[in-house]
């Protein structure tokens, strides 16, 4: 049984470790998030601790029993949250990843009107998209960071601030230069939901059961644009443009209402495994607040005095998690590591594809067969269920192949309290279900164009465009929650290093369209794309190949970094310690020479009286 002073060291956590100091009172913290309805986690009560042995995990020899994987980050489950508060974690996760995609597409109908409105040409109308993509890749950059230095309730709270607030604007605004500067904030604020989102999911979710979580949330992400044409075209014909921003405030403040309410921190650098409420009152969700002192009122005089004690040790380790300015760089630091940028890079050949295809169906689509924009946004649809299906059945999918590699190598899965990945083959696990989505991606790409140049029926390139939404869930979400399991510690800033190169691309793919459907064809234009996404394979397979080598040395090198600082603070504090023993000695002994110079001065004093005593019996005398 571990005891109030216990600690245990993830190895995969950043510098200052993950410290956990269980006491039995953690789990009165987890009894109030248990009382937060369907919102928040019940703690599954969990007393047992045990510390890891860190330095026969960096051993990077490999797993030869089914005891290797068994060995975990604790022995205490991974998450206190309860399964149905961990769907809710998710869903209101998805919900919040929602707003980014949404707000790019639902734009698009207002277009036309905005360019009479202000009497502008269609490229300087444009320009609105262009700085909103290019705000969309670089706002996570920070916003991500600031996630995983500070929490993600302040993230998820600053960006719905920002986001709605803009909304506001945008309703209200009458100028094309507060369109550009609202859109820019718009953005800002909506962008940086996708990187917290799986941080999120990472913070609750063991990477064996990360994949079915993982799935709703890029459903809600892939989903988005399919709906906002559709959205936006509905809004805009009936109740003007205008209408289009003000559903946006609506949707926005109404979830940041739930938000603020019933959302738990899950960080797991401020609340552990979710049992520790966070000492800050402004970390708490108003549910959670009212939960805890409801559980502290029930409590007896005694276990009320144990619980302050743990909350003070628990305070002293939330001191290092205020809020920090967010620094970019983290992100670009990612990009340097060889395997993420192949990942990466490969994720943002396949967001330039897919915005060649949205991007070319308002364009495209009402010439060939006559639609208006109703229609248009109709035919954005098919994308959106294939996004859906893909999502949910990928999610599994990844659960399942993750499962059978650890059975081919004998290896003993944990799916409550998590694995140690630094032997095991993440990168084939989650790669190898993209192989086969990748090759039928390029085989649809391919005779996309020329379906569109032959006039065929509209149901050829719908069901055409249904299997492209498919194939992207299943390629994105694999390569996201991958990247979530090789930067454990920093998903979100993983996440918007992805979001930046993905948005960059994807702008690039929505300023060329025009001029590559111009010079090359439609059918030519889309074999230029199927070909550049057959060469993008080649990243997938440099991955398959060399990742688990490049990711074992980073993590081994982060690792010796983090014990090399250990060493370095428990020297510090020996010679601190040392110091403040010599401290102690020397005010000892200026204490005993004070209290001997206090005792020579006392007798000083007696032998005076003394003296002067004698001195008045002599003169009495005479």
């Amino acid at each position: 049984m571990a005891t109030e002073k216990d600690i245990v060291s993830p190895p995969d956590m950043e510098d200052g470790q993950e410290t956990r100091v269980v006491s039995k009172h953690n789990t009165a913290d987890a009894d109030a998030n248990a009382d937060i309805d369907s919102t928040v986690a019940t703690s599954s009560g969990q007393e047992e601790t045990a510390q890891i042995d860190i330095e026969a995990q960096t051993q990077p020899q490999p797993p030869t029993s089914a005891l290797a994987m068994s060995r975990t980050i604790s022995q205490k489950p991974y998450t206190a949250f309860s399964n149905r508060a961990k769907w809710f974690i998710v869903i209101m996760t998805s919900m919040a990843s929602f707003f980014s995609p949404l707000s790019g597409q639902i734009y698009f109908p207002v277009l036309p009107i905005l360019s009479d409105n202000y009497h502008l040409s269609s490229s300087l109308i444009n320009i609105s998209i262009t700085t909103y993509m290019i705000f969309q890749g670089i706002t996570p950059s920070f916003m991500g960071t600031f996630s995983d230095a500070s929490g993600r309730r302040p993230g998820y709270i600053l960006a719905f601030a920002i986001y709605t607030g803009a909304n506001i604007g945008l309703a209200l605004q009458n100028s094309y230069a507060a369109l550009l500067v609202l859109r820019c904030l718009q953005s800002a604020g909506s962008s940086g939901t996708i990187a917290f989102g799986y941080g999120v999911i990472a913070d609750v979710a063991t990477t064996a059961e990360r994949g079915k979580f993982f799935g709703p949330m890029a459903a809600g992400v892939l989903t988005a644009p399919a709906l906002g044409p559709t959205i936006g075209g509905l809004l805009t014909q009936y109740l003007g443009w205008r209408a289009v921003f003000w559903f946006l405030t609506i949707i926005s403040g109404g979830f940041l209402t739930i938000y603020i309410i019933c959302m738990p921190e899950t960080h797991r650098k401020i609340v552990d495994d979710g049992s520790i409420v966070p000492h800050q009152r402004w970390r708490q969700s108003l549910v959670q607040y009212l939960a805890a002192r409801r559980r502290l009122k029930k409590m007896s005089a005694t276990d009320r005095e144990e619980y302050r004690r743990a909350q003070l040790e628990l305070a002293e380790r939330q001191q290092g998690s205020k809020l920090r300015f967010p620094n970019p760089l983290g992100s670009f630091v990612i990009l340097t590591h060889p395997d993420a940028f192949c990942l990466i890079l490969y994720t943002g050949v396949t967001m330039f594809s897919n915005l060649v295809a949205m991007t070319t169906t308002p364009t495209v689509y009402p010439k060939l067969y006559g639609m208006d924009e109703l229609q248009v946004g109709l035919c954005f649809l098919p994308l959106g269920v294939a996004a859906t299906i893909g999502a949910l059945v990928n999610g599994r999918l990844l659960d399942w192949n993750y499962g059978r590699i650890a059975r081919q190598l004998g290896l003993k899965i944990d799916r409550k309290r998590g694995d140690d990945l630094l032997q095991f083959p993440i990168e084939r696990a989650r790669l190898q279900c993209v192989f086969f989505s990748q090759a039928l991606q390029v085989a649809v790409f391919l005779p996309y164009g020329w379906a569109l140049e032959k006039h065929a029926s509209l149901a050829v390139p719908l069901v055409l465009q249904f299997i492209m939404g498919f194939c992207l869930v299943v390629s994105s979400n694999s390569v996201s929650t991958l990247l979530s399991d090789i930067y454990p510690s920093k998903v979100s800033t993983a996440s918007a290093a992805s979001n930046l190169v993905r948005c960059l691309l994807g702008a690039v793919g929505a300023a060329v369209v025009d001029n590559m459907l111009t010079s090359l064809g439609v059918g030519w234009s889309f074999v230029l794309v199927g070909l550049l996404l057959a060469a993008a394979t080649g990243f997938l397979w440099v991955e398959m190949t060399w990742g688990m080598g490049w990711r074992q040395k980073r993590w081994l090198k982060e690792r010796g970094e983090r014990e090399e600082k250990q060493a370095e603070q428990a020297e510090r504090e020996d010679k601190g310690q040392q110091q403040q023993r010599q401290h102690q000695a020397e005010q000892a002994k200026q204490a005993e020479k004070e209290e001997r110079e206090k005792e020579q001065q006392q007798q000083r004093q007696a032998e005076q009286a003394e003296r002067e005593e004698k001195g008045q019996q002599e003169q009495q005398q005479q």
